[in-house]
């Protein structure tokens, strides 16, 4: 609740000081967004660094719900993507796999966002003329008198017409592709291939996922003109087995670890149970078996939560007592309160 309040008061902020308005890829900024994800390209300018307006995406990951897989961390990277992809739409980020590209660097304090990508644009009307001519040819052959016993020109017509009309229909079905098949399945796949989980192409593969992730969000950031943070909050991890709790930490420290990744972690462990957890793995070594050393290394800001008194162990008790109706009716008065 303190995030979104924040996040609201900083864009009210924003808006005061007669920055430009942020924007959001529904409706008709869809439209708008799928326009720049083909034909532009972003840069990250010191305006769109100076920017304090904030986003907040939350992902809840419960440990426990995946305890049952071998690659517990796959279960992480998947929640990640499929959230990811359900905020922001499946359209927008299949276009984004086959067309889009990552931001870059301004080279100097230009405030232009956004860079026309001429190669994309000169290779599509390339295939626009080759298909009208090719067309034309075909409707010359088969409509003008004098020349429609010509086979060579119908040849040469459909031959055109439909080569370059194939690169056009195998773009839409890449798109299409990335529409049906989602980062979650592809990643479930290779969970469940042998020929990938024994070797160093799986995680190669799953890396480069989380780095599609992170260029798509990159790109948003530009596009909606705020800064986004995605906050996954990590629970029931101290409940599950010591080779897998190791894995979901591996997979904080490997795979999503880029220094410029959006993602803050919210873990919510005891440590005194999940250090004996790692002291069992074989992640320790190097580490003088030491658990609580390898937990400092991955967590940057550790806090404890003070012993619950007795008014808030009465609230939870009175919360945990009540009717199911009773719940429901919470959540009804919670959305209207949003609306």
């Amino acid at each position: 609740g303190f995030m979104k309040e924040e996040a609201a008061r900083r864009e009210e902020a924003e808006l005061h000081r007669g920055h430009q308005r942020p924007r959001s890829p529904r409706g008709w900024g869809l439209l708008q967004a799928l326009w720049y994800l083909a034909f532009y390209r972003p840069v990250i300018t010191e305006r769109h660094l100076r920017r304090r307006n904030l986003e907040f995406l939350f992902i809840r990951f419960s440990a426990w719900q995946y305890a049952g897989c071998d690659k517990l961390w796959a279960g992480l990277v998947t929640t990640l993507c499929d959230s990811v992809r359900h905020h922001f739409g499946a359209l927008p980020l299949s276009v984004y796999h086959v067309m889009g590209a990552r931001p870059r660097y301004a080279s100097g304090f230009s405030q232009r966002e956004w860079v026309l990508k001429r190669g994309t644009c000169l290779k599509l009307w390339a295939l626009l003329a080759v298909l009208s001519a090719g067309l034309t040819v075909l409707l010359v052959a088969l409509l003008v008198p004098g020349v429609k016993d010509s086979h060579a020109l119908k040849v040469v017509g459909s031959t055109v017409a439909s080569l370059s009309g194939s690169g056009l229909a195998l773009g839409a079905a890449s798109i299409l592709k990335n529409l049906l098949v989602s980062e979650k399945k592809k990643i479930e796949r290779l969970t469940n291939s042998d020929k990938f989980t024994s070797q160093l192409g799986f995680m190669s593969k799953v890396r480069g996922e989380v780095e599609g992730l992170i260029g798509f969000l990159a790109f948003m950031e530009i596009f909606e003109r705020r800064q986004l943070r995605v906050v996954l909050e990590i629970t029931s991890l101290d409940i599950c087995y010591p080779e897998k709790v190791a894995g979901v930490l591996n997979a904080i420290n490997t795979l999503l670890s880029d220094a410029n990744s959006p993602f803050i972690f919210l873990l919510a462990v005891d440590p005194s149970v999940i250090v004996p957890c790692l002291e069992q793995t074989s992640c320790m070594k190097g580490l003088a078996d030491n658990g609580y050393l390898y937990l400092n290394r991955t967590v940057t800001l550790p806090f404890s939560i003070p012993e619950m008194g007795t008014r808030s162990k009465l609230q939870c008790l009175e919360e945990a007592v009540q009717t199911r109706e009773d719940l429901m009716y919470r959540i009804i008065t919670r959305n209207v309160e949003r609306s």
